[in-house]
């Protein structure tokens, strides 16, 4: 063997090649495997691969043969087009040879046809009839190629000759060829594709031989001595050409369009691949769901004739009966048969037709079995699809004729169907006794919660169908399971009235009026056996009916102490605050006179052990939108001053326990809950959109929270929130919900309690550092404050913006580089970039020290690894040169001084990336600026010719004539292109990929040193 290696030039001992590959298949050391994997992938680049590759074949170890068909793999695509033509026949003859010597199904085999499929696909291919090829090679036990396959017989003669497991490899190879030519679709040469229509009359020949071989031997009787054998060998022929039969489906699908006609010869092979179905053939029904389900027009009406009386034989009939994996399985064939005439329309159009019937029978039916989904039932999530659709495809014809005026014949039919199909879902959706649902595990149960979900889809989508009669429908459901005590079934009415809640107006009052004018909550609260889940729905139902009972309101003394009972219950209560905060927040003017009251039940609910953060600030954020609701600032500051003591005494409480009470822990906890509370309230205190300022009547601000009574509600809001973060300054959670408090008076127009002064943000930002939690959450709402300032001229704005970014250079000069902390680095460019489009008139007051260190810093985003700070780099500079052409803005000016001065920085930051620095997904963000640049300066030429220049990359090939001819074109395109946003992306990408290949050339693979080479690998140094 070493003589073999020296004589074909091998750089080591062929047995210490076969050595390291062994090496790799069997449990070591980590560092050996790897060491092996760094030399073995030299070797298979090298120039003597090839002969490495045909080495490896010849061994009698599996795992040596796999690796010289992956040597063979990697061959073709690093080194193939630098074969001629007879070099390439030259691998075309060895691979051949390879895979006629060992024709039983294994993991190098299967590797080979693989390898083999990659060369038909490759330019170098002259491998025009290759299946017949292989055919004709299997027959003579020697390689036979396209040149001398006229001196044999005809291929459905010589297939016939095969061994079963030589016709199992050549479905393996076709298989293959499907899938690897399909990636080929996008190509502009069409050769392989032209090759493929070359075998597809051969490939007729090779499926119906092997469904031919494999039926044969399935209706083997059962006394045959080589019954197992033959019934074993029958069903993986079966399943292996319905495999490939599949593979050329599809491939047919999208290449066969120009030649439709060549269809024929893959759907005369239909009638024997369905015959699998009724042999139980392992995947067969899956795969011709498949088909039906994306390429229904591949069978044509006598086969889906034929299938459609499979389902309904005896065959079929039983196996849905019997609710099972193949039941699953043909559900998805009846489904797929279904949709098919759906999406002719003649399913509903033709409602008399006997077929139709049936198969609308047959849709229905299959909702019916009794078994759980999640659980035994996976067919009702199969067909919902259907009904999704049926559904879909009523309430669009419903949309037409109502326009046209005329009802058709068809739609009470169509109607029906939907109707019945929504009550066939209700005992799908409705829970099964906890017991028992307690027993499923998390994946079951998660199927059951998804197929509610999809479920409550189509009932919205019905409902624009079937209107009240759909509405009557579920009420009458729920009542009749309301009087029933079926408590499961009540909870299923519930979650589809929920669904529809959004929808229905005015107009269903009263026949709402039938169910929530019985006791149905006092029901609830007062029976102790109900499940858990129904009082969850019906406190969700509480908050999705909020506009009814805001209508009426004289049904809130039935609501309102039902969840005041559900808060009591730690599974309800945080269910229940949201729906006590969504009631109050709609329903706010209707409750202003029960404000006491509601401090009252306030108070009580403190006392429940429920009353924790999340609860406590849904309820304050209930009682403060009816605050809110007050008719005058004097009652609302009456209001919040109530629910500030509320407020005051968690915040005095999480002081006491951390500095008294020595347990930090909890103190943290209800510092947390104060400032939790607190957002929240100033959530609800925000001025309703009902709140019209009547702008034809000069408008002037109040002056009661800024100036007058109130201002010393905004001064302990400020205090509390200074305070707890003096507190606990490393606490993230604080500093969010800090921040909370912050912006809950942004969005305001008029002045409020939470409309706070200017610095009082700015007091907060300041005092952050580079360790701070949550620092880019501080910086976001720092973003916000200018967002909510961008009108504000005062000189007041211009003092805290100019204390803002004093600080952001602060933290990025902290932060150095980029890398050393990405999301702060987000931070920071996006609050500059905030600045740059709400007021840039603000970087004229600052010194010219400040703005280089803060602009640098933004380049240097640019040229970091690092994606999100390079990406919000590019955001930002794209609005500047954005800004600096926009001569209607009255900060162009400025703008355009900041181009001058930072521009050609910019440019060579943003050419650094097209020169192949940056990835495919972030070079869409990069050529944005560097095409509004173009667009909007006249030295945009001169910019990106200088950065290119100096870029290190077009350095290292200065010399290179071609290279240089790249950069020239490039220039000019991109100057030609930037009007064309298509064009421009086209010519940068192609510059870029150039570059890439320009990077490749200076990457050589290494080989471990570890391992000693007998012969020096050209060109590789070694």
């Amino acid at each position: 063997m070493a003589d073999r290696s020296a004589q074909q030039g091998f750089p080591m001992a062929f047995a210490e090649i076969e050595t390291l590959v062994k090496t790799l298949s069997n449990p070591g050391n980590a560092k050996d495997i790897s060491e092996a994997e760094a030399t073995l992938r030299v070797l298979q680049r090298s120039p003597q691969g090839w002969e490495i590759g045909d080495a490896l074949l010849n061994s009698n170890d599996e795992h040596v043969r796999f690796f010289g068909a992956l040597t063979f793999t990697v061959k073709l695509n690093s080194d193939s087009a630098g074969l001629d033509e007879h070099d390439s026949q030259q691998v075309l003859y060895k691979l051949i040879h390879h895979l006629i010597s060992h024709p039983s199904s294994s993991p190098a085999t299967r590797k080979l046809c693989s390898t083999l499929a990659q060369y038909f696909s490759k330019s170098i291919s002259t491998w025009n009839l290759c299946l017949r090829s292989l055919a004709v090679s299997f027959a003579q036990q020697q390689p036979v190629l396209d040149d001398t396959l006229s001196n044999y017989p005809s291929t459905f003669d010589v297939l016939p000759l095969l061994t079963d497991d030589q016709v199992h490899v050549l479905l393996e190879f076709a298989m293959n060829l499907a899938d690897e030519v399909k990636k080929l679709s996008n190509v502009p040469d069409r050769t392989p594709h032209q090759r493929m229509i070359a075998n597809v009359e051969t490939m007729e020949g090779l499926l119906l031989e092997s469904f031919g071989r494999g039926v044969k031997y399935l209706s083997t009787i059962n006394t045959d001595p080589l019954y197992d054998r033959l019934l074993l060998f029958g069903e993986k022929l079966c399943v292996a050409a319905l495999k490939c039969f599949i593979g050329w489906i599809f491939y047919a699908q999208s290449e066969f369009k120009e030649v439709p006609d060549k269809l024929r010869y893959l759907r005369s092979v239909t009638e024997n691949a369905l015959m699998c179905l009724e042999y139980h053939v392992d995947d067969a029904m899956e795969l011709i769901a498949e088909v039906l389900e994306n390429y229904p027009s591949f069978f044509e009406p006598k086969e889906l004739e034929a299938l459609w009386s499979a389902i309904t034989s005896p065959w079929g009939i039983e196996i849905l009966k019997n609710l099972d994996a193949e039941t699953v399985s043909l559900a998805r064939i009846v489904v797929a048969y279904g949709q098919i005439l759906l999406d002719s329309t003649i399913l509903y159009t033709e409602p008399d037709n006997d077929r139709h019937q049936q198969v609308m029978s047959l849709l229905h039916s299959l909702l019916k079995y009794p078994d759980p989904v999640g659980v035994e039932d996976e067919v009702a999530p199969v067909v919902l699809d259907f009904w999704s659709g049926y559904a879909n495809a009523i309430a669009e014809e419903t949309f037409k004729f109502q326009e046209a005026g005329a009802k058709p014949a068809w739609y009470n039919s169509a109607i029906d169907n939907i109707f019945h199909a929504i009550g066939e879902f209700l005992p799908k959706i409705t829970y099964p006794l906890p017991t028992v649902y307690q027993t499923w595990d998390e994946d079951s149960r998660k199927t059951f919660k998804v197929f509610r979900v999809d479920v409550r889809d189509i009932i919205q989508e019905a409902y624009e169908v079937l209107r009240d009669d759909m509405l009557d429908q579920f009420i009458d459901f729920t009542l009749g399971a309301l009087e029933a005590a079926k408590w499961l079934e009540l909870e299923a009415g519930l979650f589809c009235l929920m669904s529809i809640a959004d929808t229905l107006a005015e107009s269903s009052d009263v026949r709402l009026s039938r169910l929530f004018e019985r006791p149905l909550f006092a029901i609830i609260s007062g029976n102790n056996e109900i499940p858990a889940q129904t009082r969850r729905t019906a406190v969700e139902m509480v908050a999705a009916f909020n506009s009814f009972f805001l209508r009426h309101p004289v049904l809130l003394p039935q609501v309102l102490p039902f969840l005041l009972s559900a808060l009591a219950q730690p599974s309800l209560a945080q269910r229940a605050a949201k729906s006590f905060a969504s009631l109050c927040s709609e329903c706010r003017k209707s409750l202003t006179g029960e404000l006491a009251s509601f401090f009252q039940m306030y108070e009580q609910f403190l006392s429940y052990p429920t009353a924790e953060e999340v609860t406590k600030s849904r309820v304050l954020e209930g009682i403060a939108a009816i605050v809110q609701a007050q008719d005058s600032d004097e009652k609302r500051l009456l209001g919040v001053q109530q629910l500030f003591q509320y407020v005051a005494h968690d915040a005095m409480q999480a002081i006491n326990v951390t500095k008294e009470g020595n347990d930090p822990e909890q103190g943290q906890v209800l510092a947390l809950t104060t400032l939790k509370c607190l957002a929240s309230i100033g959530k609800a205190l925000q001025a309703s959109d009902e709140d019209i300022i009547d702008l034809e009547v000069k408008y002037k601000p109040s002056q009661f929270w800024i100036q007058g009574p109130g201002k010393e509600i905004q001064n302990q809001i400020i205090n509390f929130v200074n305070y707890l973060s003096q507190v606990f300054p490393v606490n993230a959670d604080i500093v969010e919900q800090a921040c909370n408090v912050l912006r809950a008076g942004f969005k305001e127009t008029v002045p409020g309690p939470f409309v706070l002064p200017a610095s009082a943000t700015i007091d907060y930002v300041v005092k952050t550092n580079v360790q701070t939690p949550r620092l880019p959450y501080v910086l976001d709402t720092a973003c916000s404050w200018i967002a909510s300032h961008k009108h504000d001229r005062s000189g007041e704005f211009l003092m805290q913006s100019q204390r803002l970014l004093r600080h952001i250079l602060n933290l990025m000069q902290a932060l150095q580089n980029p890398r050393n902390d990405p999301e702060v680095s987000v931070g920071c460019i996006e609050l500059i970039q905030k600045f740059v489009n709400a007021n840039a008139h603000i970087f004229t007051t600052e010194h010219p020290d400040v703005l280089k260190a803060m602009f640098d810093f933004s380049i240097e985003c640019l040229k970091s690894p690092e994606v999100l700070p390079k990406r919000a780099s590019a955001q930002l500079w794209k609005d500047i040169f954005e800004l600096s052409g926009d001569t209607r803005n009255q900060h162009q000016a400025t703008s355009q001084d900041i181009v001058n001065h930072f521009g050609a920085q910019v440019t060579f930051a943003l050419m650094f990336n097209v020169c192949g620095e940056v990835d495919q997904t972030s070079l869409d963000h990069i050529l944005v600026p560097l095409r509004k640049l173009i667009l909007s300066n006249r030295n945009a030429r001169t910019y990106i010719s200088n950065a290119l220049a100096v870029q290190p990359l077009i350095l290292r090939v200065k010399d290179d004539p071609a290279t240089q001819d790249i950069v020239r074109k490039f220039v000019e395109s991109a100057m030609r292109n930037a009007k064309s946003s298509s064009a421009f992306k086209e010519a940068i990408k192609t510059f870029w990929q150039a570059c890439k290949q320009i990077q490749m050339q200076f990457a050589q693979p290494i080989m471990h040193p570890g391992h000693r080479f007998a012969h020096r690998i050209p060109g590789s140094g070694l």
